[in-house]
């Protein structure tokens, strides 16, 4: 009896001792180390701009079809409502300026990523302002 017992102690234990097969090796792994980079060793294109600021011009001439006095807004942030017909965000004006005798010439920063531009023209009349949207393409704007 005591043969069967200690008998099956000891196969408890090299079962316990085996562990199974995890797939895994206990020796060192041989997995290839990170390849460093140098900053010396990259590379841009000779286009490539660090400025993600761009100049725009923008340049209107109505005169003739606007009051003397009237106001421009542009602005980044904007919904289109209808042809023509735009809600802009009052909180992204880029820039602002008073405009006589309906012309008017202004330089202004924009983000390389803005893509579009709404400019409203206001007159002192209380009538709605003038709205157009623009691409922005590398070109100045005319209006």
């Amino acid at each position: 009896m005591m043969k069967n017992i200690l008998m099956v102690f000891l196969m408890s234990l090299s079962l316990i001792a085996c562990g199974g097969d995890s797939g895994s090796s206990s020796g060192p792994s041989n997995s290839d180390k990170p390849v460093t980079v140098k900053t010396e060793d990259l590379l841009a294109p000779d286009d490539f701009t660090f400025n993600p600021i761009t100049l725009q011009k923008l340049t209107i001439d109505l005169s003739g079809s606007l009051p003397e006095r009237t106001h421009v807004s542009v602005y980044s942030l904007f919904s289109e409502v209808g042809k023509e017909n735009y809600i802009v965000n009052y909180d992204s004006k880029i820039i602002d300026s008073a405009m006589t005798n309906g012309q008017l010439t202004l330089e202004f920063s924009l983000a390389e990523s803005q893509s579009e531009i709404v400019v409203e023209i206001w007159s002192y009349d209380g009538s709605q302002p003038l709205q157009k949207m623009f691409e922005i393409n590398g070109k100045a704007i005319v209006w």
